[in-house]
């Protein structure tokens, strides 16, 4: 039967999803009445620890951070002959939510100690690409379950909920400790998992957040601590998901829902790398990009349906749909808001010897092309944009976000650190950033072939 190749039963059936311990939506500040946790909540000293307005991590320099002056962070850059103290609060805690955006540079790894006994590890490991028991983000023993963990130099957001354990008068210990919920950039990765108290570590039901460094930089910011609130834990009601898997290179057309609109013909495309895209077929332009699970089809499939599919891990959004490519005539002319006067047509797509799309269109009497690669290490995708005939005044658009930072080498950060743009062959064309209203556009002139990669 054609569905077996791609399709799971219930969602506990996804036992072969990555988990580990962060889409251009932005990232949130703590919830409301959560108490904010800088460094002056931590017993002093803090040595090793500093409080600054910025961190970098440079692509072509992944081990490395780099801080500006400033507030609202507060990060490690290990220092020769620097001693570097555990961080530990003042407070001591019981049942808590725990929310905070982190960044690291390649190879790094903390671990932050629940109730200064219960590990969560938090660890750069881009590399991995299915999930195991032994897997290092997250909790040792029990395997994530999906892979959104973004690449160095990206910010992430974790969200815990973290019930102590139970002791009756006489001490004894009547209920472990256990981990309801851990969400990754959005993405829920452990659900009721109960937790053993590391090596040496004494079992308390009030005790305080201890963060300890295991190698390399990390930053932190927009980190929060309250009580646990209580949720509902009632279950079912719903249908049975129809989960969409990407064992191998798969395609999947459906209505997809980003904010702010309905993308009517769109195509998802998810390989075995688990990272995945959607392409609008009314713009000839990648809409957004994900890691982790590929598709819940429930909407478009259960009962009649309404044609929706949902992404299951971790998107990046590139914003409302728009072209790719784009006729210029000045420095200052606005980019197309649509495909009015441009005479768009799409010419659907080409499958190579992997079932990989290329995407077709015309566009200003040019031919387009459009094909996406996944990057063998999983960070991302390589992008090449193939035009023939008519080409003067042509321009791609490699981003669009608040901010674009040029990195040197080829390589830009883009958005509040939430993806890089990494150019491999643009010919003899040079890029460049320029301003439009409230938005910074990086473009490139295109006469042939354009070659760059989307890491995130």
């Amino acid at each position: 039967m054609i569905l077996s190749k791609y399709f799971t039963g219930p969602a506990g059936l996804l036992a072969g999803v990555l988990i580990t311990a962060s889409s251009t939506l932005p990232l949130q500040a703590q919830s409301s009445g959560a108490n904010p946790i800088d460094l002056t909540a931590f017993r002093q000293p803090t040595s090793g620890w500093e409080t600054v307005g910025d961190v970098t991590v440079s692509w072509t320099n992944r081990t490395a951070m780099t801080t500006s002056s400033g507030s609202g962070i507060w990060a490690h850059v290990p220092k020769r002959k620097q001693k570097t103290d555990e961080l530990v609060t003042v407070s001591s805690y019981g049942d808590v939510e725990l929310e905070f955006d982190y960044l690291l540079a390649s190879g790094s790894e903390a671990t932050i100690y629940l109730n200064d006994a219960y590990p969560i590890v938090l660890s750069e490991s881009g590399q991995l690409l299915t999930p195991h028991a032994a897997q290092r983000d997250g909790i040792t023993g029990y395997a994530p379950r999906q892979l959104v963990s973004r690449a160095p130099g990206l910010w992430q957001r974790l969200r815990i909920s973290f019930k102590a354990p139970e002791f009756g008068a006489d001490g004894s210990k009547r209920a472990p400790a256990r981990l309801l919920r851990a969400e990754l950039n959005g993405v829920l990765i452990h659900e009721d998992v109960p937790l053993v108290a590391a090596q040496g570590k004494t079992e308390q039901a009030k005790a305080p957040l201890r963060i300890v460094v295991n190698n390399g930089p990390i930053a932190f910011r927009n980190a929060g601590i309250a009580t646990l609130r209580q949720r509902d834990q009632q279950r079912g009601g719903g249908p049975d998901p129809i989960l969409v898997n990407a064992p191998t290179n798969t395609i999947l057309r459906s209505f997809m829902d980003i904010p702010g609109t309905r993308v009517v013909h769109a195509v998802s495309v998810g390989h075995p790398q688990r990272v995945h895209y959607t392409y609008d077929l009314d713009h000839g332009n990648v809409v957004q990009v994900w890691r982790g699970g590929f598709l819940d089809a429930t909407p478009m499939w259960h009962d009649r349906g309404n044609g929706t599919s949902r992404v299951l891990g971790s998107p990046i959004i590139f914003g409302k749909p728009r072209l790719a490519v784009a006729k210029l005539n000045g420095s200052d002319t606005p980019w197309p808001t649509d495909t009015s006067g441009t005479g768009y047509k799409p010419k659907g797509y080409t499958l190579d010897r992997e079932e990989r799309p290329t995407f077709r269109y015309q566009l200003y009497g040019a031919s387009v092309e459009d094909a996406w690669t996944p990057l063998a290490e999983g960070h991302g995708f390589s992008r090449t944009v193939t035009v023939t005939g008519s080409t003067d005044n042509l321009y791609l658009q490699l981003a669009a976000a608040p901010s674009i930072t040029d990195q040197g080498n080829g390589v830009y950060l883009v958005g509040d650190k939430r993806w890089y743009v990494q150019l491999q062959d643009t010919g003899k064309e040079k890029p460049v950033i320029r301003d439009q209203g409230e938005i910074k556009e990086l473009l490139v002139p295109i006469r042939s072939v354009i070659r760059y990669s989307i890491i995130f």
